[in-house]
């Protein structure tokens, strides 16, 4: 009888420690209890984080990695970092630059694997009829196009700066016109009951009497070096145009950014064919 009833108690005691058991995995991993969707949710990216994966990526920076590797996996990098430009609050001119630096980049490689460099279309807006964008910003960035185009027309007549053509000075000029175009629109938009557009802000003929001076090389303030001319002057342009969007208050979308973080990209990565240094030290305060 005794043995029985010890039986009997170790078996009641068996059965309370697996209810138990049952009852921690049910509050456990076994079963874990959730508000619906708020997992996924917090483990979605958002736009700027996904762009600023794909560009840290290990196979694209990794020193160690096979050239081929890198190559293969950096295609996608210098559109990441256009999306960096427009989607990451203050980091349009970084995502900018680092755009025509792995540009350069992927240049080098395909040079040294005897493959296709990175193709960049004409520093144009065409196709381009709209843009959520402050009158004063396009203007700006308007004024920057024409001046360059004004400073390349003018040596390319010289025939002493190397880089510097009238088809390169064209597609300033145009690109120019489409941003005062574009203004135009926008003032409209904004409301405007006179004439249908503002005053151009371009003005067609400017002092370029130092470029004339050093019509080979000339000292870069920004990166405290001596650079081609032709590549300072498109430099010049790219952070003029950086500088006119980072400067601005005026609310924006992606789509607009993305398009003029392009467009200055352009004249970074042509301003680095010139031969411009793409040294970190050399494009980024320290």
């Amino acid at each position: 009888m005794q043995t029985h009833a010890l039986w009997s108690e170790s078996a009641r005691r068996i059965g309370a420690l697996a209810s138990a058991a049952i009852l921690l995995c049910s509050f456990s991993a076994c079963s874990a209890p959730r508000l619906s969707g708020k997992a996924e949710a917090e483990r979605q990216m958002s736009p700027c984080e996904q762009a600023l994966t794909l560009v840290n990526g290990d196979s694209w920076n990794g020193t160690g990695t096979p050239m081929t590797v890198r190559y293969v996996a950096g295609q996608s990098v210098p559109l990441a970092w256009i999306d960096v430009a427009a989607s990451c609050p203050g980091r349009f001119g970084e995502g900018v630059l680092r755009n025509a630096q792995s540009k350069a980049k992927l240049a080098s490689l395909a040079q040294r694997l005897s493959a296709v460099a990175p193709s960049s279309s004409p520093a144009r807006l065409d196709g381009v009829t709209a843009m959520t964008m402050d009158t004063d910003v396009l203007d700006a960035m308007a004024l920057a196009e024409d001046r360059a185009g004004f400073a390349l027309e003018v040596l390319a007549a010289q025939g002493r700066t190397a880089g510097a053509t009238l088809q390169l000075s064209d597609l300033h000029k145009s690109a120019g016109q489409q941003l005062v175009s574009l203004a135009d629109g926008s003032w409209n938009n904004a409301g405007d009951t006179g004439s249908g557009t503002h005053a151009d802000p371009r003005q067609k003929i400017y002092d370029i009497s130092t470029l004339l001076a050093n019509p080979v090389t000339i000292s870069d303030k920004p990166s405290g070096q001596t650079v081609p001319t032709a590549a300072a002057i498109e430099m010049d342009c790219a952070r003029a145009e950086i500088k006119a969007v980072t400067d601005s208050d005026s609310p924006s979308d992606t789509t607009t950014l993305s398009i003029l973080a392009a467009l200055a990209a352009k004249h970074a990565y042509t301003a680095f064919q010139l031969g411009y240094p793409t040294a970190d030290a050399d494009l980024f305060e320290q």
